[in-house]
């Protein structure tokens, strides 16, 4: 009973994590921004990659067309971006860049896969957001960009799961901690495998009646 599973963003870090995990028994569907045939991606077994990058209207638009018959038990919305602005001013087009791959695309990519999701089994859509898009969490200010982009993604996440909760689709929102990884650096508390692991047993865990909750790696209920 193998699921079809979606995970965007996974040639690294956390996505790859998913990836390896999630791959020993069921189908993947990974993407990356730019395929790479060293990505270790291509070694895992039962997976498919695909070029998607989330500042690309067109890129979307092929990775829709190519998935137009497949059945989605899971959508996992990784793929993220973060830039250092605090020192570098409030760059206008950086900020609209980050607002776009980390909260317009992942909802507009999810909308567009809603048919696809209906006809999985499982019907789960993960958002993985961060506990920097929490405003009542806010006690360090700066990083404008990242936290309003995760905030505006929390929102909306939690619009689509009062949308399509009579669909059978549930929504899950995650805080996958800070991780080490490329974006987490090397300070980070927590390994990838820790986090993954984590997230792994919400998710499986996860049903229609908690939908729209929005939890860390280690099912602590994060604020909004």
């Amino acid at each position: 009973d193998m699921k079809n599973i979606l995970i965007t963003g996974a040639n690294r870090g956390i996505g790859l994590e998913l990836a390896k995990k999630l791959a020993k028994e069921n189908q993947i569907f990974a993407t990356t921004r730019t395929i790479s045939l060293n990505d270790e991606l291509h070694s895992l077994s039962n997976t498919t990659v695909y070029q998607l990058d989330l500042l690309d209207d067109k890129s979307m638009d092929k990775l829709i067309h190519k998935l137009n018959e497949v059945s989605i038990d899971l959508i996992i919305n990784n793929a993220g971006v973060f830039h250092d602005e605090q020192f570098n001013g409030l760059n206008h087009d950086l900020w609209l860049d980050e607002m776009k791959v980390n909260a317009i695309s992942p909802i507009s990519l999810t909308h567009r896969l809603k048919n696809n999701l209906i006809n999985g089994e499982d019907k789960k859509v993960v958002f993985i957001s961060s506990q920097m898009g929490s405003i009542d969490d806010n006690y360090s200010g700066n990083y404008y960009f990242y936290r309003s982009s995760k905030a505006a993604l929390n929102a909306s996440a939690k619009s689509i799961s009062i949308n399509w909760k009579d669909n059978g689709i549930s929504v899950l929102i995650l805080h996958p901690g800070w991780v080490q990884t490329d974006m987490g650096g090397k300070s980070a508390k927590i390994t990838v495998e820790e986090s993954v692991s984590g997230m792994i047993d919400l998710i499986n865990n996860h049903n229609l009646k908690d939908t729209g909750i929005f939890l860390n790696y280690a099912g602590r209920k994060m604020e909004w």
